[in-house]
C-alpha cells in the first residue's frame, strides 16, 4: 500500500471527498492533531505528503521522512515550504496552479460588491425592522466606473479581471511580469510599473499575488495613506501582505471605508483580533478557494498526479513542478 499523508486534519464532507478519489493501492490519512510534532511523527510512513494548511515542511519533517517521494500542494501558495531544504535532498514538489481560481476570483467579486453594498450593515438593519431606504440606500455605492487595482495578474487576477469587465469597471494592475499586449487589450488592463504608483487612483485594492519576502506587509501606514478617501481594500491572496494594525487604524480613522478580507495575518484569527470588532470590515475564514466544486477539483487533480507519478508517468501529471 502506497501511504499519502495529509498534512491537515478533514473530517466529515471534505475528508469523504478525499478519500473518494483516493486511487486504488492507496491509502491517505489526515492529523489527528493539527501540529508539527504529529506531522514529525506521521511522516516516517509517508510516501507521498499531500500539502494543505499552514504546519512547515521543513528539516525535522523532512529529517523523518525516509520514505518520501514527492510533495503535492493541495494549492499553488509554497510559504509552508523549506525550500532550500526540499532541494538539497532533491524532492520534487508539485503544485495545483488554477485549479480554484474561479472560485476565488468568485469570492473577491463578492466581497467588493458586499464592502461597496455595506451588505452586512444593511443586512442587520434590515433584520432589525430597519426601514430608511433612502437614508440606507445612498450609503452604498456602484462597481460602474469604480477604477479597482489589482496586485498580481496571474490565473485568478485574470478570472478577477474578466468579471470586472461586465461591472463597467477600470482595471489596473501591478506585476512582476507585465501582460502581452493583447491580452491587456482584450481584459481593458492598464499596467502600472510599481505598487505604489497606482495606489493614488485606485477606488478599490485588490490581492491576487504569493506572500515572498517583498509583498509581506506591502501594504501598511506608508503605503495606505497614498490610496484614495474612502477606498476599499480586498484580500484573497494572503494575509501577511497587509499590516493588520495599520489597516485597523485607517478604517477607523474613514481613510479607508471599509475591507473584505478572505486572508489574515494569523490563521485561523485568535481572541482580540482587533478588525473582528469593526463593523466596516467583512471577514471569512479563507475559503475563496474552497467553493465544493474547487475543493473536488482540487483533490481529485492533486489525487491524480501523486498516482501518475507512483507509475512513472511524469507526462500526465496536470500540476506544474517548481522544484
Amino acid at each position: 500500500m502506497v501511504n499519502i499523508i495529509l498534512t491537515a486534519h478533514y473530517t466529515g464532507k471534505p475528508l469523504d471527498i478525499l478519500k473518494s478519489v483516493c486511487p486504488q493501492g492507496f491509502s491517505v490519512k489526515t492529523l489527528d492533531v493539527v501540529s508539527h510534532e504529529q506531522l514529525i511523527k506521521e511522516v516516517t510512513d509517508a510516501d507521498y505528503l499531500l500539502v494543505s494548511g499552514r504546519l512547515s515542511i521543513d528539516k525535522p519533517v523532512l529529517d523523518n521522512a525516509s520514505k518520501l517521494k514527492m510533495i503535492q500542494r493541495t494549492g499553488v501558495g509554497i510559504e509552508m515550504l523549506d525550500i532550500e531544504e526540499i532541494k538539497h535532498r532533491g524532492t520534487p514538489v508539485y503544485v495545483n496552479a488554477g485549479l480554484n481560481a474561479q472560485s476565488v476570483a468568485e469570492h473577491t467579486l463578492t466581497l467588493i460588491l458586499a464592502c461597496l453594498k455595506r451588505l452586512p450593515q444593511v443586512n442587520l438593519l434590515t433584520h432589525q425592522g430597519d426601514w430608511n431606504k433612502q437614508q440606507t440606500g445612498i450609503t452604498t455605492r456602484e462597481l460602474y466606473g469604480k477604477i479597482v487595482a489589482l496586485v498580481g495578474m496571474g490565473n485568478i487576477g485574470r478570472k478577477v479581471a474578466q468579471m470586472l469587465q461586465a461591472f463597467g469597471a477600470r482595471v489596473i494592475y501591478t506585476d512582476v511580469v507585465r501582460q502581452s499586449a493583447d491580452i491587456e487589450q482584450l481584459l481593458g488592463l492598464n499596467y502600472y510599473n510599481s505598487f505604489e504608483e497606482m495606489l493614488p487612483v485606485a477606488d478599490i485594492l485588490s490581492f491576487h499575488c504569493p506572500l515572498t519576502q517583498e509583498t509581506t506587509e506591502i501594504l501598511n501606514k506608508r503605503t495606505l495613506a497614498l490610496l484614495k478617501d474612502g477606498a476599499i481594500v480586498v484580500n484573497t491572496a494572503r494575509g501577511k501582505q497587509i499590516n493588520p494594525n495599520d489597516l485597523y487604524d485607517s478604517l477607523v480613522s474613514g481613510h479607508i471605508s471599509s475591507a473584505g478580507l478572505d486572508t489574515h495575518y494569523e490563521e485561523p484569527i485568535k481572541e482580540g483580533y482587533q478588525l473582528a470588532e469593526l463593523d466596516n470590515v467583512i471577514l471569512t475564514p479563507h475559503i475563496g478557494g474552497l467553493s465544493k466544486e474547487a475543493f473536488e477539483s482540487m483533490m481529485r487533480g492533486a489525487m491524480e498526479n501523486i498516482a501518475a507519478f507512483e507509475a512513472g508517468k511524469l507526462d500526465e501529471i496536470a500540476s506544474k513542478r517548481i522544484i
